[in-house]
């Protein structure tokens, strides 16, 4: 998709009024210029009035209608790029776990971040390329008007110009492309460098490793886009120099050919210089436009991907809550689920296993590291679809269409948890409850919760661990199945006794 069609299929009918808008600015423009050098020519004092009326009411009309394309053009890039955030973000909310743990982090950041601020800020810079090729095309007009010859050789040098810009469009999408890649790698290694600071606190030589290893993904990224700017501007400089020849010929050697007077030839200069001026803002917009074109290529795979991993989404008119909110028993019967192996290689796999868990029923997932106990809990819970054998509740089988309901009755901390500074899910949660129980946890005095914000999350593991593990008796519909994952012997005393699984509501 390029960045005209985004904005085509964002403006819908409206497309044409913008198309107008941009082309009654350029002629305005034109007719302004042609009206300008009719009155220096004019010795007449009544006819330089009309045209002076006629040049301040073409500047109107140009104005209003200029103002029109760059608001209008601004306004539904922005309302697109609304849109595609938005879309990405429901994306994201169906798409599978192990999918978007697949994928990973810092390509989704870099696409909804990055890559939409590039486009973003080309909004203006678009705008002008569209308006100023509607007053190339007047001008051009005009000069064709002035002289048949003139606008051939026009046609010409600019002709040359344009092929000779485009003959290297390829080069310059690789650079960028390559730029986008290594930036995703950049935002991998900072991920990196950030969760493992406490390791590289510990080692010189590792810390070391990693800054040189940043270093070198940093020098990529400032090579290919140094190499993709050299090329727009070595463009920038030969259309440039297309210029210089357009008038050497038209001032030198055109009048040798074909009859022209001083006077015409004057008039000819200044309609190219201004047919230029539009020429050189649309080259001079390209870049932008080249630039959010990628970033929309880039923003589209990321999209592909995603639709990949909630390929199996069902959508929430279609879900299915066979429970009610309850149960008796979870079954696990030749569960089996494997990890996707890369190529010759045999991924990890755990079962088939069969369990049974019954309502009020403790129980304690145990295994050495790499076991397979977070992949159990995972696919137990149906975060992880099971590979083989079924999954039931109540002898109900979990299908796409209920999973979702499935899940609603867990209440999990992972030992990779997130606490989130709101209480989503539960937004309206009695304010003072919440008070009274981050007191019981004895952490009120390290958090409060106001304007259904917790006013910090700076606090140790335990007490995240504490405070989310309370999270609902702030009102949260009760689950009728609790997990924590954590060693009760990072645990304090007092908030000893917790099971590592219960089946029941939490106390």
């Amino acid at each position: 998709m390029t960045l005209w069609e985004l904005i085509r299929n964002e403006a819908g009918g409206e497309t044409h009024g913008l198309v107008a808008a941009a082309v009654i600015a350029g002629a305005a423009n034109a007719l302004a210029i042609a009206l300008l050098n009719a009155a220096a020519a004019s010795s007449d004092s009544s006819e330089k009035m009309r045209s002076l009326f006629l040049i301040l009411l073409c500047v109107v009309l140009y104005v209003f209608c200029s103002r029109r394309t760059y608001h209008r053009t601004t306004t539904l890039i922005e309302q697109a790029l609304k849109q595609i955030k938005l879309r990405v973000v429901g994306k994201i909310e169906r798409a599978d776990l192990q999918g978007l743990e697949q994928l990973g982090t810092s390509e989704i950041y870099d696409r909804i971040t990055e890559n939409v601020s590039v486009i973003s800020d080309s909004a203006r810079l678009i705008a002008n390329v569209l308006q100023s090729m509607c007053v190339l095309a007047c001008a051009a007009v005009y000069i064709l008007l002035l002289s048949p010859p003139a606008f051939a050789l026009l046609v010409l040098l600019t002709t040359v110009g344009i092929l000779r810009y485009f003959a290297r469009d390829a080069e310059v999408g690789e650079h960028l492309a390559e730029g986008a890649k290594k930036r995703i790698t950049f935002f991998d290694q900072m991920t990196d460098m950030l969760k493992g600071v406490k390791e590289l606190r510990l080692s010189g030589k590792r810390s070391r490793d990693v800054r040189e290893d940043i270093s070198g993904t940093v020098e990529e990224v400032r090579a290919a886009t140094v190499g993709a700017n050299k090329l727009f501007n070595d463009n920038l400089v030969f259309v440039q120099c297309v210029l210089f020849a357009l008038l050497i010929t038209m001032v030198f050697v055109l009048p040798e050919h074909v009859p022209l007077d001083s006077t015409k030839v004057t008039t000819l200069v200044g309609a190219v210089l201004f047919f230029w001026s539009p020429l050189g803002g649309a080259v001079g917009g390209m870049p932008a436009y080249k630039r959010s074109g990628i970033a929309l290529s880039n923003i589209e795979v990321l999209e592909k991907k995603l639709d990949r991993a909630m390929r199996d989404a069902v959508p929430p008119e279609q879900a299915k809550d066979p429970w009610g909110g309850t149960f008796s028993t979870i079954q696990m019967d030749d569960v089996t689920f494997a990890y996707a192996a890369a190529a010759g290689d045999h991924g990890f796999q755990i079962g088939p296993m069969s369990v049974s868990i019954a309502r009020g029923e403790t129980i304690f997932v145990v295994g050495g590291n790499g076991s397979g106990k977070s992949t159990f809990m995972k696919v137990l819970m149906g975060l992880y679809p099971a590979t083989g054998g079924e999954l039931r509740m109540d002898g109900e089988k979990v299908r796409a269409e209920s999973v979702a309901a499935y899940r609603e009755m867990f209440s999990v901390i992972f030992e990779d948890f997130h606490l989130f500074s709101r209480l989503y899910g539960v937004l309206d949660a009695d304010e003072q409850l919440v008070q009274r129980l981050l007191q019981q946890m004895r952490i009120d005095d390290k958090t409060s919760y106001v304007d259904t914000h917790f006013t910090t999350r700076n606090l140790s593991t335990g007490q995240r661990k504490r405070l989310l593990s309370r999270r609902v008796r702030a009102g949260c519909p009760v689950p009728t199945s609790a997990r924590t994952h954590e060693r009760t012997s990072t645990r304090r005393a007092e908030f000893l006794g917790r099971p590592m699984m219960s089946s029941q509501p939490p106390r």
